[in-house]
Parts: C-alpha cells; sequence; structure tokens
C-alpha cells in the first residue's frame, strides 16, 4: 500500500512482507528503473572530474511525486543540492550522487561529499590528510580542544583519560544499576492507553539520566543539561554559520562550565565514586586540567544525549514502520533485536556525516582535494551504499550484515560510549516492547525522522492499545 503522504516528494511503499521502502528509482530498490542521472560539478578552481553530463537541476514536488510513478530517471544538479534538500530525505540524493561519482563537490554548502563506504573508511581512518583540526571545526569552535577536536598524541591523552567508564565492566554496571531500572521507572508511568510521545516521556529523560550519571552531575541538573544540549546541537549543525546560534553555542558551554566547574573539588574527597567526572577530577601525575576535563566533558554530554535519544526513536520507528518484521522481533526478541537495532541505525543514522578538513592536497576516488577543503564522510550515503549492503534502501531487522553501519564512525575517533549506547538502546526497546505489546505509530509519516546533520523524529506518537501484565502492576506500585 502507498502511504498518505511523502517526505521530500518521495513515497513511501509498504510492501505485502510489511517492509517501508521508497517508490522513487534509486540502484537497488525493489521497484525496477534505471539509476537517476546527475549532471557533473566544477570543484573548486574549476577542476572538473571526468564524465560529465548536463542536467536541469531538483525537480520539484510535484515533478518528483509525478516520477514516483514512473521508471524515468530524476535529474540533479549537485549545485542545486541544500541543507533544506536533505533535512526531509537525504537518501534520493545520496543514492544518485552514489551512482555517479564516489566524491562530489556541492557548491552551495561549499564542501566536499564523500559518499561511497570504502572511501568513507579510507577518510575517517588516515588522520595524517584528514583532520578533525580546523579554525573550521564547529565542534572545536563551540566546545574547544577535546577528543573529537584533537590528533596524534593530544588526542590520545584525552581519550584514554576518559576510558574508565566506559569499559566492559563500568558498562555493564552502569546498564544493571543505573539505566535499567530507570527505564521501568519511565515505562511505569506510560498512560495504560491512547497515546504518548516517545520522544518527551521516554527517550530524552532516559538519555538525560543516563549521561548525568555517567559523568557525575547531580540528576537535579537535567532541565538545565536538556536546554544546552538544544543549544549545542543548533551550533553543532551550524554550517550556514549562523553568528546568533553560534553565540548561543557558546553561552551554553560557559554556563555549563560555570555551573560544573565547583563540582570537581568535591570529587577529591571521594575515591569511590566511578563517574567520568570522578575519574577526571582526582589528583595523578598526568591529571587534565579542570578546562580540559571540562571541554571533553561536554563532547560526552552531547554526544551521550544525541546518540542514544535519537537513536532509540529511529530505532523505534523503523520497526514500529515495518509491522511484519516487528511482530517477527516480538517473537524471538533476544535472537532479532540486537540486529535490528543495527539495522535501525544503518537505515537512518542518527548522526548523518562526520566533518574532516584536508591538511594537504589529495585525491579521493577521481576527485582532487585542496589543502584546507572541508571533507563531510557522509554516514548516511556510506550506510546505504549498495556495494556494501544488498537492497540497501529496503529495512531488513535480519540483514546479515547490519552491523557494518558506520553509524559510530571509524578509526581512531570511533565513539567512545558505543558499547554504553548499544546497551542502552537494545535495554530500552526489549522493556518497551515487552511492556506494550500492541504498541504501534499514530503516524508514520509524521513522526519519521528528519534532519540534514543530526537525524530523527521531532516528536514520536504512539497508540498504547494495551499494556503487558507486568508493566500495569509496576505502575500501580508506583501510583
Amino acid at each position: 500500500m502507498c502511504l498518505p503522504a511523502s517526505r521530500h516528494g518521495v513515497q513511501f511503499i509498504q510492501d505485502a512482507a510489511g517492509v517501508l521502502r521508497y517508490s522513487a528509482p534509486m540502484p537497488d530498490d525493489l521497484s525496477p528503473g534505471p539509476v537517476p542521472e546527475i549532471p557533473h560539478h566544477s570543484a573548486p578552481g574549476g577542476e572538473t572530474a571526468a564524465g560529465s553530463r548536463s542536467g536541469e537541476g531538483v525537480a520539484s514536488d510535484e515533478q518528483r511525486n509525478a516520477a514516483d510513478s514512473s521508471t524515468e530517471p530524476f535529474a540533479l544538479d549537485s549545485s542545486d543540492i541544500t541543507f533544506e534538500a536533505l533535512d526531509l530525505d537525504p537518501y534520493p540524493v545520496f543514492a544518485a550522487l552514489q551512482a555517479r561519482e564516489s566524491v562530489s563537490w556541492i557548491p552551495r554548502l561549499g564542501m566536499w561529499f564523500v559518499t561511497h563506504r570504502r572511501d568513507v573508511l579510507a577518510v575517517l581512518r588516515d588522520t595524517t590528510t584528514y583532520s578533525t583540526v580546523s579554525d573550521h571545526s564547529l565542534i572545536g569552535d563551540t566546545f574547544g580542544s577535546q577528543m573529537l577536536s584533537s590528533e596524534s598524541a593530544l588526542h590520545r591523552r584525552y581519550k584514554s583519560h576518559c576510558n574508565g567508564p566506559f569499559n566492559a565492566t563500568a558498562v555493564r554496571r552502569q546498564l544493571e544499576v543505573a539505566i535499567a531500572p530507570h527505564i521501568e521507572s519511565l515505562l511505569a508511568r506510560f498512560p495504560r492507553s491512547g497515546s504518548c510521545d516517545l520522544k518527551r516521556m521516554f527517550a530524552t529523560p532516559l538519555s538525560v539520566v543516563t549521561i548525568c550519571s555517567t559523568l557525575g552531575v547531580p540528576a537535579e541538573l537535567s532541565g538545565r543539561i536538556i536546554a544546552w544540549y538544544q543549544e549545542f546541537r543548533a551550533a553543532l549543525s551550524n554550517f550556514r554559520r549562523d553568528p546568533v546560534v553560534r553565540e548561543r553555542g557558546h553561552a551554553a558551554a560557559a554556563d555549563f562550565r560555570r555551573t560544573l566547574r565547583p563540582l570537581l573539588a568535591t570529587f577529591d574527597l571521594d575515591d569511590s565514586d566511578k563517574s567520568l567526572l570522578g575519574h577526571l577530577a582526582r589528583p595523578h601525575a598526568d591529571r587534565l586540567s579542570d578546562e580540559e576535563i571540562l571541554s571533553n566533558a561536554l563532547i560526552v554530554l552531547f554526544g551521550g544525549i544525541e546518540t542514544t535519544e535519537s537513536a532509540i526513536l529511529n530505532c523505534a520507528w523503523s520497526l514500529l514502520a515495518h509491522p511484519a518484521q516487528l511482530a517477527q522481533v516480538r517473537d524471538e526478541p533476544a535472537l532479532l533485536l540486537p540486529n535490528a537495532v543495527d539495522e535501525g541505525m544503518r537505515w537512518e543514522s542518527a548522526v548523518q556525516s562526520c566533518t574532516r578538513f584536508a591538511t594537504t592536497d589529495a585525491v579521493i576516488g577521481s576527485a582532487r582535494v585542496r589543502a584546507g577543503d572541508t571533507v563531510q564522510c557522509m554516514l548516511g550515503a556510506a550506510n546505504r551504499d549498495p556495494a556494501h549492503f544488498d537492497e540497501p534502501h529496503r529495512y531488513d531487522a535480519r540483514r546479515a550484515n547490519a552491523a557494518d553501519h558506520l553509524s559510530f564512525g571509524s578509526g581512531v575517533h570511533f565513539c567512545l560510549g558505543t558499547a554504553m549506547a548499544r546497551g542502552e538502546i537494545t535495554l530500552a526497546l526489549t522493556h518497551l516492547l515487552k511492556d506494550f505489546p500492541e504498541l504501534t505509530l499514530a503516524d508514520p509519516i509524521a513522526s519519521a525522522p528528519r534532519g540534514f546533520e543530526f537525524r530523527a523524529p521531532a516528536s514520536l506518537v504512539v497508540k498504547l492499545r494495551g499494556a503487558s501484565i507486568h508493566s500495569r502492576h509496576r505502575g500501580e506500585h508506583l501510583a
């Protein structure tokens, strides 16, 4: 059946197996049709890669909707790609770029898009040629020097100091002692029927309380943390360089530092504290400075909320939008749910790109990159690369290589909290599906993920048509 609306002119089709897919023709989609055509671009300095074709620019929504019912390819001019075009549905754009070339210069954005998985891996693993350090780094500008905007010895120093709370033993303890009880507490407060917003009532409070516990920040600061996080989210996706957005990000980071700096001295007195700030603040030979501690705490706070909140929402939406596959996962949760989480992170990556800056002239595929160029590794595109994933635009909870997604990055900057994030997301969905066996989406289209850099539903309203006996009893006990 065809769902009653489209995202950026591309309709969703649900097939007989309950698979949600795009109806616009694209490589390896289930619908027939030739690959979209892309006229070629001029790179910086007038260099143009081989194989140029002319085209007519980005089709309008009306034109794209008409194309949905045909097998004609749509033309896409890379000079017309904007953040707005990527916000609702970037995947037809990524597929069209991949079909033509592995690396594309996007003139209106002033950056290179690397869309093939093999090239994304190559760039992320080459910290000599492609660095996170630059005056143009949004992360560095907002948070200062920390593990995600440093390289070599300084990066190793920051990351090694922060590893403690994220090792296997610490993650297991955190999941059992802090995260699981909080998940149960949040779900017990759900209405027993009707509807609720999973973002407001579940994903956001869970991710914030978890990061408070991980950092060692009082839970009473949750409200301020959410406010800081919203400013950071805007600042780190501020590729338009809006000075107001930048200043608000700086102000939030300064407020974070003012608020948490006095707490650092209190950790000197408690050797038993296992939190990140407790671990970093205690005196030792190579202790980070207070400023370094707070800068690294900033990126851990942001990453901890963004990764878990958005991934919980994206994975829940992906499963609920595919009821036949959801039924299979419910039947075999221990076997299928961890893989469904990986597939959800592949199919709708919460973080769509990793930014690098060329330190010297280089070649990626057929593209000649100049020193200083911004190189955007498009994780959302790499996760749907048809060279690695069969039928990449198809959500498949049983996909054998779903865990090959790059949603946590790769190389030395691979996400520090990967193990905790995977555990938290899987645990959250396990309890959610167990406690609400008849959970459904209120509106699959309205709740679909969106965003060109950080991608997640703005809200995820679900219908609660029946809670399990276990959930009802827990709710009655808390009441």
